[in-house]
């Protein structure tokens, strides 16, 4: 959503020729993504984190750009704009990291007020794991 309440979609069908809306969702995106950048690193900087060591994303947002590559599918050529998605998902996977480093996020097992109708996240990896080692005999 926009400054003036109008909303956009992150979802298709989307024409590759004309998406403005598609465009503009990706652009706001991107807008929502640095804001969480240069609020995670004021927080560093609020906890004394040495300004090598505050965050920053790997790939500098600008506009409709993620490093040089425009997010926009509209008259862009394939290879810049998957370039641009690709850019976006590894800032978005530092975000991540330093959202779970730094916040009480718990996983959605510890939430459940029964532990015994949920299992924890190793028994169901390494369950996972038998499985597919018995199903590979």
């Amino acid at each position: 959503m926009d400054s003036n309440n109008n909303t956009y979609e992150l979802f298709g069908p989307v024409n590759l020729f004309w998406s403005t809306r598609y465009d503009k969702a990706m652009t706001l995106f991107l807008t929502c993504l640095k804001e969480f950048a240069e609020f995670a690193n004021s927080k560093d900087q609020e906890n004394n984190i040495p300004p090598e060591k505050c965050f920053k994303l790997p790939y500098k947002i600008e506009n409709d750009k993620v490093e040089t590559h425009s997010i926009t599918q509209s008259f862009n050529k394939q290879e810049n704009w998957t370039k641009a998605l690709k850019y976006t998902l590894c800032n978005l996977k530092w975000a991540l990291f330093w959202f779970v480093g730094n916040t009480n996020f718990q996983p959605l097992s510890s939430m459940v007020s029964s532990t015994s109708e949920v299992p924890a996240v190793g028994s169901l990896y390494s369950k996972r794991m038998t499985d597919t080692k018995s199903e590979s005999r």
